[in-house]
């Protein structure tokens, strides 16, 4: 039985879609092949586009997004996943509103890798480049942590 990990934003066109891409790699070279990753965001429209920035900034990590269409939190969605992890606290507040009953499989994804404080990643849409790469680098941290949980 596959795990399914579910990785939240916002509008599921920056954090969410680096988190589902760089988690996907990591296990593959781990060949962990029974976890299964999603993203998605809680005011996610399919009309949002990946900024360019995203795109190339993935590029160099060897992430492909360009078939990514952003898909919104449903209570459907959350209830399916065995884990949630979300980028902010009120990610969480608005996951916990539509499906109390997963309250033991949400985390910030910060506080599920160990971190205690400080636990929200910003958003870096429409900032520089270098935001973009300096969350990127955050994410894929606090994803080598979890990436160790999991294999245990």
């Amino acid at each position: 039985m596959d795990k399914k990990i579910l990785f939240v934003c916002t509008g599921n066109t920056c954090r969410s879609v680096m988190a589902q891409g760089l988690f996907k790699n990591m296990l593959r070279e781990e060949g962990i092949k029974d976890v299964k990753v999603s993203s998605a965001g809680i005011a996610a429209l399919p009309s949002f586009a990946i900024y360019g920035v995203l795109e190339k900034v993935l590029k160099e990590e060897d992430i492909e997004i360009s078939n990514h269409k952003p898909t919104r939190v449903t209570p459907q969605i959350v209830k399916d996943a065995d884990l949630i992890l979300v980028m902010e606290k009120r990610h969480k507040e608005a996951i916990l509103e539509m499906a109390p009953e997963v309250k033991n499989r949400v985390f910030l994804l910060k506080e599920f890798a160990g971190e205690k404080k400080n636990l929200d990643i910003p958003d870096p849409i429409g900032q520089p480049e270098e935001a973009y790469r300096k969350r990127l680098q955050e994410i894929k941290e606090y994803l080598l942590k979890i990436l160790e949980k999991i294999k245990k």
